[in-house]
């Protein structure tokens, strides 16, 4: 940052607060900043500032922070913060906020939500577990059905192995609503569920749904099984990251610095606007992914966003 003073009318200011976490945490938050690093760098605004939450309690007056010193556009990065930053926008109307995976039931004139596409993710993990596996048996685990983020990745998983390659089926398994274990905190369901994938041949398993997917993520890994992860590139995630073969990222910058641009020339979007997925790296795999797979997986990720390719699965279950 600099000493330039966003109080004044002429300069352009973006604050950017994270849910929890750092910034460079490979994932969501760090793909956010690049975006704002971004629009820096090629002098569409001033300044560029980020503040990394540690105590959620902290979210609203991190947010305020920013405000108060007459910043222009607010970042806020992750579901979490939805309340929140429909609070400040509804307090603040002369300012805008770009929510980050956040969806927006109601528009307001001066926020949008910059969201993702979970079966779009799902697919691209599913077309590269389908033109990966060496048993012809890949899975998806998942939290939840009832969750329309859940269901939209393991149903893109679905689509996408068969997409790729029509004569493979993958398993798809949910947790069931009647389990005892906390919401996307149930390590010991994702870990069994992992083990019997495994025990049936799965030679690739994706996961979505926080600890109950890291969970199951690891105990795969740690068998000897290749892992896809979801959201954020589980390769710095897991112990075991050398069976990481890839992970479905939410692809933030290209979309931050999008809007943050159209906030700039003063057409600044209401409502949401949709962002895009990418595999992540393939680090150490990269041999198992020949030029010919990246080449056909990385013209299935353009379909997808272009809308050439279509998923066909629903926004609710």
């Amino acid at each position: 940052s600099t000493s330039t003073d966003c109080a004044r009318p002429e300069v352009f200011c973006v604050g950017l607060v994270t849910a929890f976490g750092k910034v460079d945490d490979h994932g969501l938050n760090q793909s956010a900043w690049e975006g704002a690093q971004q629009a820096l760098a090629e002098g569409l605004v001033d300044r560029a500032d980020f503040i990394e939450t540690v105590d959620a309690r902290d979210r609203a007056k991190n947010i305020r922070t920013f405000l108060e010193d007459g910043y222009d556009l607010i970042v806020t990065v992750g579901i979490s913060m939805d309340e929140d930053t429909r609070l400040a926008a509804d307090e603040w109307p002369a300012a805008r906020f770009i929510g980050v995976d956040q969806p927006q039931a109601e528009s307001r004139p001066n926020l949008a939500g910059l969201v993702f596409p979970e079966d779009q993710g799902g697919f691209l993990a599913g077309a590269l577990a389908a033109l990966t596996t060496n048993t012809g048996k890949v899975a998806a685990l998942c939290e939840v059905e009832s969750m329309p983020s859940m269901w939209r990745y393991c149903e893109g998983f679905r689509v996408g192995v068969r997409y790729a390659n029509p004569d493979l089926r993958a398993r798809i398994l949910y947790k069931d609503e009647s389990e005892t274990g906390e919401l996307f905190n149930d390590p010991a369901w994702g870990e069994k569920q992992a083990l019997f994938m495994l025990e049936g041949g799965v030679d690739i398993l994706f996961a979505a749904g926080g600890e109950t997917a890291r969970a199951a993520l690891e105990t795969a890994a740690s068998r000897g099984a290749y892992v896809i992860g979801a959201d954020e590139d589980m390769y710095y995630q897991l112990d075991n990251a050398d069976f990481v073969l890839s992970s479905a990222v939410k692809q933030a910058a290209p979309g931050v610095y999008a809007l943050i641009r159209l906030a700039v020339e003063g057409q600044f979007p209401a409502g949401e606007r949709r962002g895009e997925y990418a595999l992540g790296p393939y680090h150490s795999l990269e041999r198992q992914v020949p030029p010919t797979v990246q080449e056909r997986l990385e013209q299935i990720r353009i379909g997808l966003a272009d809308g050439s390719i279509q998923t066909g699965v629903p926004d609710e279950p």
